[in-house]
């Protein structure tokens, strides 16, 4: 039996997306960074990417774009992506739908004038802090919301070693489960720039390549 639906009164609300894992069925796993506080090591993590000729995705707030103009001319210089943190790091679940649509085109726009690209479509909210309203209201800001499938923990609680890092993003889940994987972590981490070289043989020894995050998302 085929029910009947009045149209009438009924009503589809649209779910908002929210993507954790990429799509492209390749041995690639997408290692992203996240830049709002320090800045220091990403200089050292930048010429560690540069000599094995990996490209991530950097996710950048206006702001730390502001104050690190030639890191970000350099991020861009050595091909990597850079997608939208927002402008102030702020919880955007405090905010009205025009302060969060100001926070994003403000972003774009320091990084328009600092590198002279624009950023990839992609958003992640500042401390992973989202709901229905905040996803619905960048969406319709042309973004899609990014979240992860494994959190590095490099900025939470005491600071890592980099032997931490390494096993945390690589052990965690099973090898299978790491392909078209989103890996957080944050440039601002000296940890992770120390951990950075052996991280990267890691994944190449369990056969993964990491990957911008648009490919993982084909």
């Amino acid at each position: 039996m085929v029910p009947h639906l009045d149209g009438r009164s009924l009503t589809i609300e649209p779910e908002p997306l929210l993507i954790e894992r990429g799509c492209s069925g390749r041995p690639w796993v997408a290692l992203t960074l996240d830049a709002g506080a320090g800045s220091e090591p990403t200089g050292q993590i930048l010429a560690t990417l540069r000599e094995r000729a990996v490209h991530l995705t950097f996710f950048l707030t206006g702001n730390w774009i502001r104050q690190n103009p030639d890191l970000v001319r350099q991020i861009v210089t050595d091909g990597h992506e850079v997608a939208n943190h927002s402008l102030t790091h702020t919880d955007f679940r405090s905010l009205s739908d025009a302060q969060i649509a100001n926070e994003l085109a403000e972003t774009e726009q320091v990084f328009q004038e600092t590198t002279g690209v624009a950023m990839r479509p992609f958003f992640r909210p500042p401390y992973g802090a989202y709901d229905r309203r905040v996803l619905l209201t960048v969406i319709a800001q042309g973004y899609l919301p990014i979240f992860w499938t494994l959190d590095s923990l490099d900025s939470v609680g005491d600071p890592k070693t980099p032997e931490f890092l390494v096993e945390r993003l690589t052990r965690t889940l099973p090898t299978g489960d790491l392909h078209d994987a989103i890996l957080l972590a944050h440039c601002g981490s000296e940890s992770t720039a120390e951990a950075m070289p052996a991280l990267l043989d890691q994944f190449a020894s369990l056969g993964l390549e990491v990957r911008p995050l648009s490919d993982v998302l084909q």
